[in-house]
């Protein structure tokens, strides 16, 4: 099992209905065919860390994330969240025993990211403010 975290803070004067949109669109990724099962709402750490929002997807093994991050919901779901969010942290968990697991989600990840510049503009341009 890989769950796949992520942790971000809503930009200052985000308006509540953008807000609603970026949480329905994680909402839609959580029901995909390859996410075991997904929370998706407000962050319960510490304050200090700087996040108000959080969501975990849980995919079965690496084939499952491979799916995961190439599934049309996953692409426009980054769409409609990253022009709003600031603060954005991913990671990964794993219970699978496999050393070179690490290296094959982040290879998957940036073949993802090579195969899509529009994408790969939108990540890599987003202000942090």
């Amino acid at each position: 099992m890989i769950v796949h975290v992520l942790r971000f803070c809503f930009k200052d004067g985000t308006a509540q209905e953008d807000v609603a949109a970026c949480m329905e669109a994680l909402q839609r990724v959580g029901q995909m065919d390859s996410v075991s099962f997904a929370v998706i709402g407000q962050y319960a750490g510490p304050a200090a860390d700087g996040y108000t929002h959080s969501a975990a997807f849980a995919l079965a093994d690496i084939e499952a994330f491979h799916r995961y991050m190439h599934e049309p919901a996953h692409r426009a779901a980054d769409f409609i969240v990253h022009p709003h969010v600031t603060n954005f942290d991913v990671f990964d968990i794993s219970d699978e025993d496999n050393p070179d697991l690490s290296s094959e989600i982040a290879d998957i990840q940036q073949r993802r990211l090579a195969a899509d510049r529009e994408l790969t503009s939108l990540i890599s341009t987003r202000p942090e403010d």
